[in-house]
């Protein structure tokens, strides 16, 4: 008989059914008895539309899902959404991750934890705003997206500085992207957490690295934003901070660098300008 959370697992990598169901489905499990289902009552569970009954019936069904579950039984750690570590701000967010896939060590999840984002031009002055921030408590994780410019620059910062990493990617655990930062993929993974919501294997597609942005919005207690075009996924990023009722805070930089134009707008939007890391030391150290 398979377990909760092997059954959230198995659903989670089959095809067809979405994330609005598998958290009906989920919440179901909460209280439920009986979870030995089949695919037509978890259909129904997870009221999924009816146009993808089959799709998804066949796939749960299939031997090639067996395997798969085999497969990231064996080589991937994994926590669910009704795991008692599953971390409990990232619950409390829009649409948290049934599933959320592994490497490292799951304690960075109990430290303060900054998030750091910002352009993948990003350059020198967002070498000099995370200089600023030597003061913040030695305890704090640093959350980024592994992306480069910005995020690779705070992750190193990170590991510099003895500081916990937390890397949050929009692929499989064992993919890369860019296949640059794959050196600094494993070293995230070896002295912090490495998660992602995608199964093994699964390879960059534009679509996942928004989405993996709410994660990174969900697991922080407050988000820097460090240079941003106007048009930015890092904008994207703060906006979901901000509806998880996390502080966020912009890096002012000059009127006529592009770069700096994102920040100034998030500014002007009502965010905190980073002028020194004191507002960010005070807030982070509530959360030890």
């Amino acid at each position: 008989m398979v377990s909760k959370r092997q059954l959230l697992l198995k659903v989670h990598l089959a095809a067809g059914f979405g994330l609005t169901s598998e958290l009906r489905l989920a919440t179901w499990l909460l209280t439920s008895q009986n979870w030995e289902l089949s695919a037509v009552e978890l259909a129904q569970i997870g009221r999924l539309p009816e146009r993808y009954w089959s799709t998804f019936q066949a796939s749960f069904q299939s031997a090639t899902l067996q395997c798969a579950c085999e497969y990231h039984e064996q080589f991937a750690a994994y926590l669910t959404i009704i795991d008692e570590a599953y971390p409990q701000r990232l619950l409390e967010t829009y649409q948290p991750p049934i599933v959320i896939f592994y490497r490292g060590a799951l304690a960075c999840l109990k430290q303060p934890a900054l998030g750091i984002v910002g352009a993948r031009q990003a350059g020198p002055y967002t070498k000099l705003a995370l200089h600023q921030l030597e003061s913040l408590p030695t305890t704090t994780a640093i959350i980024s997206g592994l992306a480069q410019g910005a995020d690779a620059m705070a992750h190193q910062w990170a590991l510099q500085q003895g500081r916990a990493p937390i890397g949050v990617i929009g692929t499989g655990l064992n993919c890369c992207y860019p296949p640059q930062n794959e050196q600094l993929q494993q070293t995230v993974a070896q002295c912090g957490l490495l998660l992602s919501e995608y199964p093994l294997d699964t390879p960059a597609r534009k679509f996942q690295f928004p989405a993996r942005n709410r994660i990174i919005a969900g697991l922080c207690h407050g988000l820097l934003v460090t240079e941003a075009r106007q048009r930015s996924g890092s904008l994207i990023t703060a906006n979901l901070a901000l509806q998880a009722n996390r502080n966020v805070y912009a890096v002012p930089g000059r009127l006529d660098q592009s770069l700096s134009a994102g920040c100034n707008q998030l500014i002007l939007a009502g965010a905190t300008p980073l002028l020194n890391a004191t507002l960010l030391t005070d807030e982070l150290r509530y959360f030890e």
